[in-house]
């Protein structure tokens, strides 16, 4: 299978984003699979998708970069072994660490085939985000294949230029979108981009 990790501090829009992507992916049709970690003990984001007509495996009790990194691997087996999906899309925890998610999704070959890291910023807090979350936010932004800045509709494009260019000195290898999901300013591009990487 093909995994697809949506990462990104709380509130930057990685449910959204994750959902469109689904949507996309159900359409063409490939089979996919949720996997979704919650901190808390209630997954709200998890109840939405089941709304939408997803189904959503959810971890709870800590996040999967850490203490249920063994759960994410015995969970990824259960999914192939039950579901044999082409692709399946992880949204850790907003203060998951990215390296650990991805050095467990590495221990899970050969089952998972190819892994693609999507880190969205809230370009309407990057700033104080990155004064107080380094270096949480740089190590997301360091370790991703794309980097999505997210809420532009709500921010100056000078705001946009200075973290496209944090973005660039951080990794200057990755991709990077400006977008705003809320608006749908730019998320067409972004998710036929990511549909199509994923097929």
């Amino acid at each position: 299978m093909k995994l697809l990790i949506i990462a990104g501090f709380l509130g930057s829009g990685k449910t959204t984003l994750l959902l469109e992507v689904a949507r996309r992916l159900v359409a063409v049709p490939q089979k996919i699979a949720i996997i979704e970690n919650e901190v808390g003990e209630i997954g709200i984001d998890g109840k939405y998708l089941r709304e939408q007509g997803l189904q959503v495996q959810e971890l709870f009790g800590g996040c999967i970069c850490c203490t249920l990194s063994a759960d994410l691997v015995s969970m990824l087996q259960k999914v192939e072994d039950l579901f044999k999906p082409a692709v399946t899309i992880i949204e850790p925890t907003g203060l998951a660490s990215p390296g650990d998610v991805l050095t467990t999704v590495r221990s899970c070959q050969p089952i998972v085939t190819d892994i693609k890291l999507v880190v969205l910023v809230d370009a309407t807090r990057y700033k104080m985000l990155y004064e107080m979350l380094t270096p949480l936010i740089t190590t997301q932004i360091q370790l991703a294949d794309i980097v999505v800045i997210n809420k532009i509709d709500k921010v100056d494009v000078t705001d946009i230029d200075l973290i496209r260019k944090d973005v660039n000195q951080l990794n200057p290898r990755a991709k990077v979108a400006a977008i705003s999901v809320e608006k749908k300013i730019n998320l067409e591009p972004l998710v036929k981009n990511l549909v199509g990487e994923l097929q």
